[in-house]
């Protein structure tokens, strides 16, 4: 049995980066011989404020460990010095900018010393991974370390197309649908899901998702999250559950994608809400900008403008387009099975880890 000892920033349960990036393949992997122990940064100094030296457990995971990966840490010298002297192979992944902060950005003096950090985990260790190549030429120039990217992925038994998306419209579909549009569609839903931190992204787009639910009376939306964002249109407010998210996204048609592109941070961030979208057959429609093209393209899903006239225009086109939706639909199934399928991308990381914890055993 292999061990991977994976320091990161909390539990996988409650650290969804955690779990996307490792935390899903655990079970997976150790049907197969290697045994993930995860070691929440807060567990690795008994001081919180992570100056101080490893602690006896800390020691214990990963001096047994075979090969130590840094979740997105960005620990001190003192304990990059501490781990390294460990003699393990060493990687470090991330999945977003994180010498950036998502909101306000760090002072001037705090990014300077997240930098310096940086660059010492960057070309301190034997590999570094990341999430999308957005992320692999940030790294390069900031530091100039090249890295591997491993895609985030997901488990396409959970996250996969509602049984009667491939056929034709069911009575359930058709209920409430309106010959006064014109169109010979039933009832497309289009909706949103996320944490209410990000409500402000729904509010901005108000006056477009009025306008068109005013233009095609077989649209409806919905909202799912852990609190209503009262918003002032007709939606239907599913709240959020532990495990509820899945069946909300496989019973869209249509999915929205608000970005903050004025955001750094946000930049580097490869949405998981567009590849669940995608993995679900529901067509994402957004302002797609920084890391979120890596996989989202004109023969998947629907990129808007600037303007509100511009989602608008958008959300009504191709609620009135169920051809176009179903060639979406499927090209979007296709390449996220191809590239982001949970099996398919834990086997290219696997081999990545385990030649290194061969070569330095």
């Amino acid at each position: 049995m292999t061990t991977i000892a994976v320091i990161c920033p909390g539990p996988p349960e409650r650290t969804p980066s955690t779990y996307y990036r490792f935390g899903q393949y655990k079970d997976l992997w150790k049907e197969q011989g290697i045994d993930l122990r995860f070691l929440p940064k807060q567990e690795l100094v008994a001081e919180a404020t992570l100056r101080g030296s490893l602690t006896a457990k800390a020691l214990d995971v990963l001096g047994k460990a075979d090969l130590i990966v840094n979740q997105k840490c960005l620990l001190s010298g003192h304990l990059f010095r501490q781990i390294k002297n460990l003699g393990k192979p060493l990687f470090f992944d991330f999945d977003d900018l994180i010498w950036h902060r998502a909101g306000k950005d760090y002072s001037l003096p705090t990014r300077w010393k997240v930098g310096r950090r940086l660059v010492r985990w960057a070309k301190g260790v034997d590999q570094v991974i990341c999430a999308n190549t957005y992320l692999q030429s940030a790294l390069m120039k900031k530091t100039g370390v090249a890295s591997v990217v491993i895609p985030m992925s997901l488990d396409l038994e959970v996250w996969c197309p509602r049984a009667d998306q491939d056929s034709p419209l069911d009575d359930r579909e058709m209920e409430g649908g309106s010959k006064d549009d014109g169109l010979d569609v039933g009832i497309v839903r289009v909706g949103w899901t996320g944490s209410p931190e990000y409500h402000w992204l729904l509010r901005q787009l108000e006056p477009a998702l009025i306008q068109a639910q005013q233009q095609v009376k077989c649209l409806r939306f919905s909202i799912h999250s852990g609190v209503d964002p009262q918003l002032a249109f007709d939606y239907d407010f599913i709240p959020w559950q532990k495990g509820n998210e899945p069946d909300y996204v496989k019973s869209l048609d249509i999915g929205l994608l608000p970005m903050d592109a004025d955001s750094i941070f946000s930049l580097g961030k490869s949405p998981i809400k567009g590849l669940q979208y995608l993995a679900c057959g529901v067509v994402p429609v957004g302002n797609f900008c920084g890391a979120s093209l890596d996989y989202l393209s004109p023969s998947n899903s629907v990129s808007v403008g600037d303007t509100l006239e511009s989602w608008t225009e958008a959300i009504v086109a191709i609620v009135r387009n169920q051809c176009r939706r179903n060639e979406l639909r499927s090209n979007g199934i296709r390449g996220l099975r191809n590239g982001h399928g949970r099996d398919c991308v834990s086997q290219v990381l696997r081999s990545l880890l385990l030649t290194e914890a061969e070569s330095g055993s």
